[in-house]
């Protein structure tokens, strides 16, 4: 692929590209969108693009494909789908300069909302062609990389609950409704830190490791997260009583100033968790198990500039560095 290099220091593609496209023919979306990515598919080979569709047939599949793209030198790895696909990928891709490309097609599709990438298969086609390629970190737990965010605690819980149910149809207000019905009532957690060295000691409702700003297509608890500052970004939402609980949601979920006041709010490079009791964990919004006492804490670090992306020319004003 032919790059020109811009004066923001990002670097904008010029076709043409390899580039292979990994979708899930089992799943909603690739049903609903076969047509649109047949399209696609022409799309990018009308611009010169030597793309191919893989279809995948098995779980780790779509990290097999996208590793063996790596090895081949190609340019670009398409995911199909959602954030949870996404991760899957960027597990291969992390440290290589083949670069991430999306045509949404998941639940919520946080990545796609966080920079820009329109939401239709026809609009996000066009920033694969005539978008920017940029290098972001990427946040690491122990061995797993995530790209957004990792949660500890009230909203680990909510994945666990939403997650392969039929209320997740509903995206972003799955989570919205469940987190709203399980916080009044969900038991604060006494967690310990180990913040580049200080040590933090908390009664939490949840913990935030965010990469990025938005959460779930609607929030932001690490608000002043940059994708490419090589620092994670911590929100600690500490220990409250019932009515509070209430005004934290909605002090979040309308983006107010004073959302500052419930929370613990700090930048690292790596973090260590322990807690007194096994506390529900997710990554990229997809459920990864529960902390445990008596086991070595849960690493958390930043791989900076780890992972090559395609976004926008134009992409919200304070992602980037």
């Amino acid at each position: 692929m032919q790059e020109e290099t811009l004066s923001n220091g990002s670097v904008s593609t010029k076709s043409p590209a390899s580039a292979i496209m990994i979708a899930n023919p089992t799943s909603g979306s690739y049903i609903q969108y076969i047509y649109q990515l047949e399209e696609a598919l022409s799309f990018l080979r009308y611009h010169g693009w030597q793309v191919e569709l893989k279809l995948t047939q098995a779980a780790g599949d779509a990290q097999r494909l996208a590793r063996e793209a790596v090895e081949q030198h190609i340019d670009v790895v398409i995911a199909v789908g959602g954030d949870g696909t996404i991760n899957e990928i960027i597990q291969a891709l992390a440290g290589s300069e083949t670069a991430l490309g999306v045509l949404p097609g998941g639940t919520a599709n946080v990545w796609a909302r966080e920079v820009g990438i329109p939401l239709d298969v026809s609009g996000a086609r066009e920033v694969l062609v005539h978008g920017q390629r940029r290098h972001i970190d990427l946040g690491c737990a122990n061995k797993r990389y995530f790209l957004l965010m990792a949660g500890i605690g009230l909203d680990g819980e909510v994945t666990q609950a939403v997650e392969k149910k039929p209320l997740k149809r509903l995206g972003a207000l799955a989570y919205l409704l469940m987190g709203a019905w399980l916080g009044l009532n969900y038991p604060s957690f006494r967690a310990f830190l180990q913040v580049d060295g200080r040590v933090v000691k908390v009664n939490s409702l949840q913990i935030i490791i965010g990469n990025t700003q938005l959460y779930g297509g609607a929030v932001k608890y690490t608000w002043h997260a940059k994708c490419d500052d090589g620092l994670l970004d911590i929100c600690i939402i500490r220990k409250h009583d019932m009515w509070n609980r209430v005004l934290i949601f909605l002090d979040f979920i309308l983006h107010r100033e004073q959302r500052r006041q419930w929370v613990y709010y700090t930048t690292c490079k790596s973090v260590k968790l322990r807690t007194r009791r096994p506390i529900a964990m997710q990554i990229d919004g997809d459920p990864v198990g529960y902390t445990r006492k008596g086991y070595p804490p849960v690493t958390f670090a930043i791989a900076p500039q780890a992972l090559k992306v395609i976004v926008p020319q134009k992409t919200p004003e304070g992602l980037f560095s």
